[in-house]
């Protein structure tokens, strides 16, 4: 594999219309990810049961998805807590030149590295027709940098821009190494929650779509820098909904655009997310993209992360 030219990751398409997701079988609670993720709840039962309602969860919004004409491959979990989370570790990229290109991830926290397999990757490529270009950037865990995937970065993968909220899961040097690799144009800025805590990753205060963005500009203090981080999704083409932090701490910014296999946009979220969006956001949203929607609280709860941390998109499936 060979490292592709600067800007080569730009792409023809905002969304995919294939994802991979990797089914939990020891879900639980990883308590080295907690003192970075405020969302990581407390939830009783043994770990057993708390992994089985995982796998229903998960098995439930695999079949919308796949009900809603998106390709899901699905991969089974290792022995790791996390790995219901395949899109910190790894993206996938098809550019609008040369072969398809898969960037993995420094991760934060050692239980996370071994998420990292190569019978993912295999697969990965199988779905691209055998033509795959690799960025690896797990040697930066090494120096204490991290810097965690499409949680961490938000891409406009057209015009080949990504914003990333600073954290101890998106160091500077590594987002450095990763925009030197991609071409990709940075929007960096600071995000707390109403506690004063850094938002841990991008992804649960904003989402980026083909015609719109949802956006938590509470998280942003700054007058300046949230006023220009509106401004620049202006520029991009983005329909701007806005969010409350009531409605970030339920997982409301955590959606993703996809597309189905005949071409028509949904918005993926879970049904908590989906009954915390007023009638003013539902409606905005349904005119980019129908709304197909899964209850994983279980996920959400233990995880801290929701539906759009457990997508990870593998582009269009027709390529």
């Amino acid at each position: 594999m060979s490292k592709p030219r600067q800007s080569d990751l730009r792409e023809r398409h905002q969304t995919a219309s294939r994802v991979l997701m990797i089914r939990p079988g020891s879900f639980g609670r990883n308590d080295a990810a907690a003192g970075t993720n405020a969302f990581m709840q407390s939830v009783s039962g043994a770990r057993g049961d708390i992994a089985a309602r995982a796998r229903a969860e998960f098995d439930g919004l695999a079949q919308a998805l796949t009900d809603a004409g998106v390709e899901v491959l699905v991969d089974d979990e290792p022995e790791l807590p996390d790995s219901v989370f395949p899109n910190n570790w790894m993206s996938f990229h098809q550019p609008e030149s040369g072969p398809a290109v898969v960037v993995t991830y420094p991760m934060a926290t050692p239980l996370r590295r071994k998420e990292r397999r190569s019978s993912v990757l295999n697969m990965i490529s199988k779905a691209a027709g055998g033509s795959l270009r690799s960025i690896a950037l797990e040697r930066h865990e090494a120096e204490g940098h991290a810097l965690e995937g499409t949680g961490s970065l938000v891409l406009d993968r057209v015009a080949g821009v990504a914003f990333v909220c600073r954290s101890p899961r998106a160091s500077g040097r590594a987002l450095d190494a990763w925009s030197d690799a991609t071409g990709f144009e940075t929007v960096r800025f600071d995000a707390c929650d109403p506690s004063g805590v850094p938002v841990y990753h991008t992804n649960v205060l904003m989402s980026i779509g083909t015609g719109f963005a949802v956006f938590v500009p509470e998280t942003v203090a700054d007058p300046v820098t949230r006023a220009g981080l509106l401004s620049r999704l202006d520029r991009l083409g983005k329909a701007v909904i806005t969010l409350s932090v009531v409605q970030m701490g339920e997982m409301c910014a955590n959606m993703l655009e996809l597309r189905s296999a005949s071409g028509q946009p949904i918005v993926a979220m879970s049904t908590r997310a989906l009954d915390a969006l007023d009638r003013a956001q539902r409606d905005a949203i349904e005119r980019f993209g129908g709304i197909v929607h899964a209850p994983i609280p279980t996920i959400e709860a233990v995880g801290g992360g929701s539906v759009r941390c457990m997508i990870a998109e593998l582009g269009d499936a027709a390529l």
